[in-house]
């Protein structure tokens, strides 16, 4: 698995998933091995995150790294006192590192997540439809691709299954929040007031979502952060994911498409 250019092994599970899988090439999305394949697909997508995130990690350290060496370099050169050495560190962490690493690559990366988990969140619901009336059979036909989830959720519940509607809770929040994202580049300000509102309500419910100088109110608001953007910390991420993959798994169960297979140790 290949991750911003670098060599990532993935996950153990994922391994298994993917090497049975493929000895199976009549398995395909539309049909009884929906659960299966959708299982593997989500365990690759948190394995994508986790994976990223850490080398976000890693590299935001060597650039630590980099800059205590450059400051060093400095130090030696100018023969600096180490209060006016932590001056020099102090204002290169701030103008160069802060904004880089404390906002835009993690903020970035985590709203292409959000988009992308609400994506794949899209892409399933329509192919279990699709699986659905080919398995179980319906006189309607699925929603088109790209329809909106409460489409994809009317059509399933179309088949009488029987599942916690609360698996669903998750779905409308994720919206609001890949909505603003993907309308505003994150900026509730440019939403109407109504969904201002409701995300502001998502901010305080200690989720993992903040809004710009809601942040952190005991200090001042950085320069490279706007009062009202959304930042958002892994937590958020990594819960949605899982949330998709609980929910994708219910509504298999529910319909009795197998989700799990033996797994070779």
């Amino acid at each position: 698995m290949e991750i911003l250019g670098l060599e990532c092994p993935p996950s153990a599970d994922y391994i298994r998933l993917n090497n049975h899988c493929a000895r199976y090439k009549c398995m395909k999305y539309e049909d009884e091995w929906f659960g299966i394949l959708s299982k593997s697909a989500l365990i690759g997508l948190l394995d994508y995150y986790n994976k990223t995130e850490s080398l976000l990690e890693s590299d935001r350290k060597a650039n630590l790294s980099a800059i205590a060496k450059q400051v060093n370099k400095i130090s030696q050169e100018r023969k600096l006192t180490e209060y006016e050495k932590f001056i020099e560190w102090s204002a290169q962490v701030d103008i160069e590192h802060e904004p880089m690493y404390g906002m835009f690559l993690p903020n970035f990366f985590r709203y292409s997540c959000i988009v992308l988990v609400y994506l794949v969140l899209g892409d399933h619901l329509d192919k279990l439809s699709r699986t659905l009336h080919k398995v179980r059979g319906n006189s309607k036909q699925p929603p088109d691709p790209g329809a909106d989830i409460k489409t994809y959720k009317s059509y399933i519940d179309s088949f009488s299954l029987s599942y916690d509607e609360s698996i669903w809770d998750f779905v409308e929040d994720l919206r609001r929040i890949r909505n603003c994202i993907v309308h505003a580049s994150g900026d509730v300000s440019r939403r109407s007031s109504d969904q201002q509102l409701e995300l502001r309500r998502i901010a305080k419910g200690n989720v993992g979502i903040h809004i710009g100088s809601e942040f952190n109110p005991n200090h001042l608001t950085p320069l490279y952060l706007d009062d009202d953007s959304i930042t958002i910390e892994p937590r958020y991420c990594e819960t949605m994911i899982h949330e998709v993959m609980k929910l994708i798994e219910a509504l298999c169960k529910a319909a009795k498409l197998p989700t799990g297979i033996e797994l070779e140790r």
